[in-house]
């Protein structure tokens, strides 16, 4: 059994401090060089819980700034950090309006769709900066000029997959889904059939329960080893726990996993 991911949990952190790095540093050379330079985190975090990636990397980006002082060497950089509940979206606009009294340069996060859309439409009105680590379909009348988002270009990451088909050389490959966004994300894969001698099939999650089983019955039946999920982080432990349930663990079964939070 092989479980891939195309970027591991350390990989993805540092490639977000890095791209960290780049843009607080375009703001604050774009706001000039003020002697102190403020900018706003929101982050989902569970009551009591411990720091997430996301507000390491953050952290880290800054304070990485601030030891170099060749980079930004009359201006230090300080940052507000808010945590708000999953999908709290008021919570998320009320944090927002609350840094940017503080007079924020920049927003970062928080990350799930509900609260993250809540914030940037805040900043798109102030026309101030929202970066962002989520997944977002860009389409071509887009009006938020102030967002910047840290995921990759879904055509990248489609291609990514491809390639790592290729690699495995699958012939037979299955598609798993939770919602059309997914469809969206793997464009090139899907699009391979017509183009590369691979058989597709495509199967898509019950939205109304976490049960999987029945989805993997059927896979099982069909003898479906090499599977590709797209889906949120959040049901990945679920799926594995199934398939580990039901037998669907073994040397003969191959899983890609498209989630890069963690995973």
């Amino acid at each position: 059994m092989k479980i891939t991911s195309p970027l591991i949990s350390k990989a993805r952190f540092r490639c977000t401090v890095r791209l960290l790095l780049l843009l607080l540093l375009c703001v604050g050379y774009s706001r000039g060089m003020p002697h102190v330079l403020r900018f706003g985190g929101i982050f989902e975090s569970i009551e009591s819980g411990p720091s997430g990636a996301e507000e390491l990397a953050f952290k880290f980006a800054l304070n990485t700034i601030n030891r170099n002082r060749t980079l930004l060497p009359n201006t230090t950089l300080t940052y507000d950090i808010q945590r708000i509940n999953i999908y709290d979206s008021f919570e998320a606009s009320r944090k927002a309006c609350d840094q940017l009294s503080l007079g924020v340069a920049a927003i970062f996060g928080p990350s799930h769709s509900s609260s993250a859309n809540a914030v940037q439409s805040i900043c798109n009105a102030l026309g101030v900066p929202h970066i962002q680590t989520k997944w977002k379909h860009q389409v071509s009348d887009n009006r938020d000029s102030f967002y910047v988002s840290l995921y990759p270009d879904f055509s990248s990451l489609s291609r990514a997959i491809l390639d790592l088909v290729h690699f495995f050389k699958w012939k037979t490959v299955t598609v798993v889904y939770d919602d059309s966004t997914g469809l969206i994300r793997l464009q090139e894969l899907i699009k391979a059939p017509s183009r590369y001698n691979i058989r597709l099939k495509i199967r898509q999650l019950p939205a109304d329960t976490k049960d999987a089983k029945p989805l993997l019955k059927e896979m099982k039946r069909g003898k479906e080893f090499h599977v590709i999920f797209d889906c949120g982080h959040e049901m990945v432990a679920g799926i594995l726990k199934q398939a580990l349930a039901m037998g669907m663990m073994t040397e003969y079964y191959h899983y890609i996993f498209t989630t890069l939070p963690e995973y």
